[in-house]
């Protein structure tokens, strides 16, 4: 009999330990007490640092971004734009006056933004129909050039009938003809090609600066002259098929004519114009071949 109690008090002193936190595992509810620092920026005169402060907000259970800044010295460490709200890809002006972001504030979708650091006073750019990337300044600070998706109508097979007021219907059927359709984290792609884009610092219109049914991605490198803009694209006819066989493009930002600067199998991305303008770095992988 004794031996049963025993056995039982044991049993139940396991049954409570399991039902405990341990302080020293990891649980599924720490993530929200996680941050992570991303994106660094160095400023002009290499003083400061601006970077995204990534954390996951646990009443909507969604990730959130927010931008600091912190002297070179690791001093001074305050945020910048910080909320409910998310803000991303913090980008320095030449001078290192302004700093460029994009953030879905307001209500709106993500716009591109300029904040001034002497002010604080901060001017939103865009009115966008998709996300704005890869955000640059122009070398003289007067313009901003970014990439963002031109929406496609995409193939069709009938014309669906009207439908009456107050009805709700089932989505549309969504017909798909590409090869590339959908992504990780992302889903099925929305009809269209990713495009180069320049807006004024101070606001006004966005100008698409390429064209075609194309895909211009990654950074982008403006000349020291800011003229050009050089970009990475597949522009094959069958670029669906081997999409990383990406070259650098220049682009004439006046004008949009194109010259292919590299010319060989595999990725070329990621460009970057020495001082005086006459040579470019970039990235390149040998690993792919053909056959």
């Amino acid at each position: 009999m004794l031996r049963s109690i025993l056995t039982l008090l044991a049993l139940c002193s396991v049954a409570i330990a399991a039902d405990e936190p341990n302080k020293n595992h990891f649980l599924n509810t720490d993530v929200f007490e996680l941050e992570v620092a991303a994106d660094p920026q160095i400023s002009p005169d290499g003083s400061r640092v601006a970077y995204v402060r990534r954390s996951n907000d646990i009443m909507t259970d969604r990730a959130r971004s927010n931008i600091w800044i912190v002297d070179a010295q690791g001093g001074q460490h305050r945020p910048v734009m910080s909320g409910t709200d998310s803000y991303t890809s913090p980008r320095w002006s030449p001078d290192g006056t302004r700093l460029a972001y994009v953030s879905s504030a307001e209500g709106r979708g993500p716009e591109l933004y300029v904040h001034w650091m002497q002010t604080g006073q901060t001017a939103l750019l865009s009115n966008l129909p998709s996300s704005p990337g890869s955000i640059t300044w122009s070398p003289d600070g007067t313009q901003i050039a970014f990439t963002s998706l031109v929406k496609g109508e995409g193939t069709k097979l009938a014309k669906p009938p009207a439908k009456p007021e107050g009805a709700e219907w089932a989505p549309p059927v969504i017909v798909i003809d590409k090869l590339y359709y959908r992504a990780d984290g992302r889903g099925y792609l929305e009809p269209g090609y990713t495009h180069i884009f320049v807006i004024p610092a101070d606001g006004g219109t966005p100008r698409q600066v390429t064209s075609g049914e194309f895909n211009h991605g990654g950074s982008l490198a403006w000349s020291p002259d800011g003229q050009t803009i050089v970009v990475s694209s597949n522009r094959e006819d069958d670029w669906e098929f081997n999409r990383r066989n990406t070259e650098l493009w220049s682009v004439d930002v006046a004008s949009g004519e194109m010259t292919q600067l590299t010319n060989r199998f595999g990725p070329d991305s990621s460009a970057t114009y020495s001082p005086d303008g006459l040579k470019i770095a970039y990235l390149g992988d040998d690993a792919m071949k053909k056959g």
